[in-house]
């Protein structure tokens, strides 16, 4: 099984329509972290976004040649919405493409285990992000934190 990326590489996704940050692990190490969005000034569709995350996903599935990928759920405000649908839908299509474990928590549960608290606010989960991975200093987005959340939450959960 690949749920084990701490010999391996891991890429988290803190996925999102409009920008999503990554965070990619290799050997339980953060090797690199970014953002994808669809940079204009126009409005852009969410066929196109989603589109646009999945031509960059493959660009960093053929640079770091992941072993798992693990992201967050994609979250409405209590209701289906097809934006976030279209998104679940593609990154599960893209993992299942390219033979890759797909694991997907909800913020709740990352934040929880990182900052200890499940609503744990964007600038406290960025300081327990910071504490745990010795990244004090660091300028990251949000997004950004979000992901290495993400993935060092995968690695300790599949560690034990």
């Amino acid at each position: 099984m690949t749920e084990v990326a701490e010999n391996g590489t891991l890429i988290a996704l803190d996925a999102g329509v409009r920008e999503t940050g990554w965070a990619v692990f290799c050997n339980g190490q953060i090797e690199a972290t970014g953002t994808i969005a669809v940079r204009s000034r126009h409005r852009v569709d969410a066929l196109v976004r989603v589109a646009h995350l999945i031509e960059s996903l493959d660009s960093l599935m053929a640079r770091w040649n992941p072993d798992a990928v693990a992201c967050s759920q994609p979250t409405g405000i209590g209701w289906k919405v097809p934006a976030l649908v279209l998104l679940d839908e593609a990154l599960a299509e893209w993992s299942t493409g390219h033979r890759l474990g797909l694991y997907s928590y909800t913020a709740q549960e990352v934040r929880t285990a990182v900052a200890g608290h499940p609503n744990a606010s964007r600038g406290d989960l960025g300081y327990a992000v910071m504490m745990r991975f010795g990244l004090i200093g660091l300028s990251k987005t949000t997004h950004e934190w979000e992901a290495i959340s993400i993935g060092g939450y995968h690695l300790r959960r599949w560690a034990n």
